[in-house]
C-alpha cells in the first residue's frame, strides 16, 4: 500500500498551475481532501525539497487536473486539516531551476493566482502558470532568458485524518 501519511502530520505540495486551473483556495484550519500522487524530484533539487519528501524520496503532490490522479495506477487520496501554508518560491535562470534556491513565505490562505515574473517585463506578475519542479519548463510557451523567482505553489502541512488508496 502507498504511504499517504495516515495518522500523522505530513507536507504535501500543491502546484500553482493546479490551483489556478482546477483548485479552490483554502485556509489554515480548513478540512481538505485531494487526489495525491508521488513524484520523483531531480537529484540536484532533492536537498532543497527534503522536508517534503516521503521515506522513498518522492514528493507528495496534489493533482486535480481532469481527475488524472483517480485514473492513475497507484493514485491515492489524502484528507486532513490544514495546519500551515507556505508559498514556495524557486529561483530560475532561463528555463532551468537554480539548484538549492527555494524560499518559503507563510500565508494564512492559499492564493488562487501566483506570481511568475521574468526579466524584461518590469517584474510584474507574468502568466502565473508556474512550472513543474525540476522539469525545466518555462511555462506558457514563452522563452525565458533572465533570472527570476517563481511562486511555483504551496507547501501544505496537513494533520491527516483519512488517507485511502484510490481505485
Amino acid at each position: 500500500m502507498t504511504d499517504t501519511g495516515a495518522g500523522r502530520t505530513v507536507r504535501v505540495f500543491h502546484r500553482s498551475w493546479e490551483m489556478e486551473c482546477c483548485g479552490a483556495p483554502f485556509s489554515v484550519g480548513d478540512e481538505v481532501a485531494w487526489p495525491l500522487v508521488f513524484e520523483s524530484v531531480a537529484e540536484a533539487d532533492a536537498a532543497v525539497w527534503a522536508d517534503c519528501l516521503d521515506e522513498r524520496g518522492l514528493l507528495r503532490t496534489v493533482t486535480l487536473h481532469g481527475g488524472a490522479a483517480d485514473k492513475r495506477s497507484g493514485a491515492a487520496r489524502i484528507a486532513g486539516r490544514v495546519r500551515s501554508l507556505q508559498v514556495a518560491v524557486v529561483g530560475y535562470q532561463g528555463a532551468e531551476p537554480v539548484p538549492g534556491e527555494r524560499w518559503l513565505r507563510s500565508v494564512e490562505r492559499c492564493p488562487k493566482w501566483f506570481a511568475d515574473p521574468f526579466e524584461g517585463d518590469g517584474g510584474d506578475a507574468g502568466t502565473g502558470t508556474g512550472t513543474d519542479l525540476g522539469a525545466g519548463k518555462g511555462g506558457a510557451g514563452r522563452e525565458r532568458r533572465g533570472y527570476r523567482r517563481v511562486e511555483c505553489g504551496v507547501l501544505v502541512e496537513l494533520d491527516v485524518t483519512c488517507a485511502e488508496r484510490g481505485a
